[in-house]
């Protein structure tokens, strides 16, 4: 692939999903700087031909650091955050700094730098606990059922005031439960039931499923999710626009645990876990062109394969 005369910045691109757009930008010519701070994600999933900084978003030295980071891109995608669900409930101060202020740093250096798109991942938990299925992007907000769900909705909130007062151009990518290769629970990132069971199997021999494990969740491939970033990078979308990206269709967790091949241990059900939740994805097959490729029965045979692998 020929190089293109374009500077990239990818924040969290040490983690399982930054690090594959991180791939898939390289691999398109684009010249990708990586800001990570590793307390989730590795340095090992940094692509060899990315530059790296070491940054924590929320430090005190951060605006002046991603002020010269930011420097001639032309695009940011913004991955890194503690995504953890639990963690933010029993650490919600911690989180705030770092999903909250951290984005502010950033969004404060993209219009200083007269950055062409920010694209801007965010999370399906925004929703809050909904009915009516599948859930399409203006469907009102319920109350968030985590701090990490409310912190999403704040950046989300936050980016739309930096469109409307300071003309950034912005994109936002609503995911469902993202999940694909080894590198997700290498990177310790992202909040999912598959990495969650690799553990499990390997340490005790066993899964855990809480509840009957007829739990109903949208999965997503890590290589789909990577592509529709890519596309809202090059789409004429700039105004704070919203999609979800997910499949449309579900899988129980009981079928998920299914395909481990182990024991499977049934534990009491967390609190508020919803019972089915699966993306409307309309919105982006017509608008974006973009639609998943990958099915779940490929993804996760794929998965453990690699998995079984490491």
């Amino acid at each position: 692939m020929s190089k293109i005369n374009k500077k990239v910045v990818v924040t969290g691109g040490a983690g399982f999903i930054g690090s594959y757009v991180t791939d898939k930008l390289i691999e398109l010519g684009y010249q990708v700087l990586v800001i990570d701070d590793l307390s989730t994600g590795k340095l090992i999933n940094i692509n060899r031909k990315a530059k790296f900084v070491k940054l924590n978003l929320a430090a005190t030295n951060a605006p002046k650091i991603l002020n010269k980071c930011l420097n001639g891109a032309v695009y940011v995608f913004h991955l890194a955050a503690i995504p953890r669900m639990q963690y933010s409930v029993e650490n919600p101060i911690e989180c705030h700094n770092a999903n909250v202020n951290g984005l502010l740093n950033l969004l404060e250096a993209c219009v200083k730098n007269k950055i062409n798109k920010f694209i801007h991942s965010s999370s399906c938990a925004i929703y809050g606990l909904q009915k009516k299925m599948p859930i399409a992007e203006d469907v009102p907000f319920n109350l968030p059922g985590t701090p990490y769900a409310l912190q999403k909705l704040m950046q989300e909130q936050y980016i739309n005031l930096y469109a409307n007062l300071y003309g950034l151009s912005a994109i936002m990518l609503r995911y469902f439960t993202v999940y694909g290769t080894k590198r997700q629970s290498e990177a310790g990132s992202y909040p999912n039931v598959l990495a969650a069971f690799s553990q499990q199997k390997k340490k005790y021999g066993k899964v855990f499923v809480t509840g009957d494990g007829t739990q109903r969740r949208d999965m997503i491939h890590v290589f789909d999710v990577a592509d529709a970033n890519i596309i809202a990078m090059n789409s004429k979308f700039k105004n704070g626009e919203v999609f979800n990206i997910g499949t449309g269709m579900t899988v129980s967790i009981n079928e998920v645990a299914g395909f481990f091949g182990c024991l499977i241990k049934y534990i009491p059900q967390r609190p508020g876990d919803a019972k089915c939740y699966v993306a409307d994805i309309k919105k982006a097959k017509k608008l974006l062109k973009w639609q998943p490729k990958i099915s779940f029965e490929k993804g996760i045979e794929g998965y453990i394969k690699d998995v079984d692998e490491k």
